[in-house]
């Protein structure tokens, strides 16, 4: 057992130090088809690349492999279903969940639809029940081996074990007062052989399982919790949902296992968590703060020496240096990254895309263009998203106006239908009303800078500020009512970076009144709620700032990019309602 974890970290590291990518296949075809546990390791590392890169290719062999390792345990739980001992039986159920939640996962990534929906809820609920009843036998194991549970927690981080674990004071004793019987012959034949002697379990085996249910425990609740609405509304019909907190205290503990090779996924779903989604949603910038520093504390303490100077190091500290404010050391440091990862096409592509970001953050739009430009040529997911940015930045550049006007006509026509409905409607859109435009420059411009603030990367200097607030004033006439409420919802962002609540306050009442009317993008007067629940909050007014938060929750659905702004509304609610309820 220990042998075939030290094999799946040696490959990690391959991977991530190498970025070899035929160790994750070499190591899937050699052992996977009779090893459960190398094959559901394979499985995790496929699907993080592909849900990373968002690849239709890769999410579809993904989804082939766990539905290959699924269909394997199942027939291995037939197998050991009663000649099993319960550490074997509960390791497999164990990996069953595992496999169920990735089965989830991915079909919701492949097509998003209420029929796969449906399917990834029922496979969601079906890996519920496993890690909820695997967490009880876990306990029950213990008790059976006269073994303290609340120890054997302590001992997962740490690097040894003893040969025995403290006694605990009272040892288990048959119920008296059972009133379930069973009355089903193989359930008594199954009892029979679960209460044998020789089947009480080493303390190596419990902390093993321990670690495992942790991890598929964690990883469920961090996944349901953040879920899109349309999903979670489905989910809530099936009866459960997720604790976040949870999660992620779970994740934290199996991070923290030296000898797992979960503990490098735990610490990948942590730093994902912290510096790639967190940031998106968050209110509080001491929250922001907060996932920063135990986003580093992983990287220097948790993931170990062997990945240092890793492209996967690499890119997540860039990222930190992002989320800080030095865009130029995060850009030095991609540049790195995608020079380090070269041999791994979809990791290079990723530091592209984070090199293309920086360049729009310091307002370098030229570059920019030229990034996504190069992406939509090369990356397979979204090349409508790419082509739009590359278009607006274009435009936004005082560049080539008939290059711009030509991509932006273009791209209505190449989006397919793909994975990214959300993004590519959007997109869609959007490049069909800037195409006809006559306020090219101008309307590239404010559709760059709303794509900034989208996606929770507009940290606007007071020059840039002051800049905004003059382009607005000496804005054309003949801008449509969307056009005109993007420009105040960002005069509104600018006075409050300059420290103006009234004026922003205004500029934001003002897009309010002008997006509010608008059917078809009802997505700006969301965005402005939230900029006004955020403002209030800061203010103190805690009554105002909940009741924006719930007019943007409740009041608007199907909006554009609703997935991507529900957690962000979601978390301003909650920050509100607690703001409240303080003494």
């Amino acid at each position: 057992m220990e042998e075939c974890d030290e094999l799946i970290k040696d490959v990690f590291v391959s991977y991530f130090k190498e970025c070899n990518q035929q160790v994750i296949d070499t190591l899937y075809k050699k052992y996977g088809p009779y090893n459960p546990r190398t094959s559901i390791a394979c499985c995790y590392m496929k699907c993080i690349v592909a849900v990373s890169c968002w690849n239709e290719e890769a999410i579809r062999e993904s989804y082939k492999y766990v539905k290959e390792t699924h269909n394997m345990l199942i027939k291995l739980q037939v197998e050991h279903q009663i000649f099993g001992t319960p550490t074997e039986k509960l390791r497999l159920k164990v990996l069953t969940a595992e496999s169920l939640l990735l089965l989830a996962v991915m079909k919701m990534a492949i097509k998003r639809c209420i029929k796969h929906y449906l399917k990834a809820g029922m496979n969601l609920r079906k890996s519920w029940k496993m890690f909820s009843s695997s967490q009880l036998k876990i306990v029950e194991l213990c008790e059976n081996a006269g073994i303290n549970s609340t120890k054997l927690d302590e001992l997962i981080t740490e690097g040894s074990l003893p040969e025995t674990l403290e006694m605990q004071e009272d040892t288990p004793t048959e119920t008296e007062d059972s009133f379930v019987q069973s009355f089903d012959l193989v359930e008594d034949f199954r009892s029979f052989f679960d209460n044998k002697e020789t089947c009480v379990p080493a303390v190596k085996e419990l902390k093993e399982l321990k670690v495992m249910s942790l991890f598929g425990y964690g990883l469920f609740h961090l996944i349901l919790s953040l879920i899109p609405p349309s999903v979670l509304r489905v989910v809530n019909l099936l009866g459960f949902h997720g604790n976040r907190y949870l999660g992620l205290t779970s994740l934290n503990t199996v991070a923290s296992a030296p000898d797992e090779y979960r503990s490098i996924l735990a610490s990948i779903a942590l730093l994902w968590y912290h510096l790639s989604l967190r940031p998106t949603f968050i209110s509080n910038p001491q929250h922001l703060n907060t996932g920063i520093e135990q986003a580093y504390q992983i990287i220097e303490h948790k993931l170990g020496k062997e990945f240092q100077d890793t492209w996967l190091t690499l890119y997540f500290t860039a990222t930190i240096r992002k989320l800080q404010g030095d865009v130029e050391g995060a850009l030095q440091m991609f540049q790195t990254t995608a020079i380090k990862s070269a041999h791994l096409k979809e990791c290079k592509l990723m530091a592209y895309y984070e090199i293309g970001w920086c360049q729009l953050i310091v307002w370098n739009w030229g570059q920019a263009s030229e990034i996504f430009s190069d992406l939509m040529a090369e990356a397979r997911w979204s090349k409508g998203f790419y082509g739009y940015l590359a278009a607006i930045s274009m435009g936004a550049s005082g560049g080539s106006v008939s290059g711009c006007r030509a991509l932006l006509s273009e791209l209505p026509g190449r989006i397919k239908k793909t994975v990214n409905v959300e993004l590519d409607t959007f997109c869609s859109s959007k490049s069909e009303k800037l195409a006809i435009s006559q306020n090219l420059e101008y309307e590239c411009k404010l559709a760059t800078l709303e794509m900034l603030y989208v996606w929770k990367c507009l940290t606007l200097t007071e020059s840039q500020s002051q800049e905004i607030i003059q382009t607005v004033n000496n804005r054309p006439l003949d801008l449509s009512p969307t056009s005109l409420a993007t420009s105040y919802l960002l005069v509104g962002i600018s006075w409050r970076t300059l420290g103006d609540s009234t004026k922003a306050e205004q500029a934001l009442n003002i897009s309010d009144t002008i997006a509010k009317d608008d059917e078809k993008d009802n997505y700006i007067t969301v965005c402005v709620l939230s900029e006004l629940a955020e403002l209030y909050l800061q203010l103190g007014q805690t009554e105002k700032s909940k009741q924006a938060a719930e007019r943007a929750r409740n009041d608007y659905r199907g909006y554009h990019l609703e997935n991507r702004l529900y957690n962000r509304i979601h978390s301003l609610n909650i920050s509100s309602t607690s703001a409240q309820v303080e003494p």
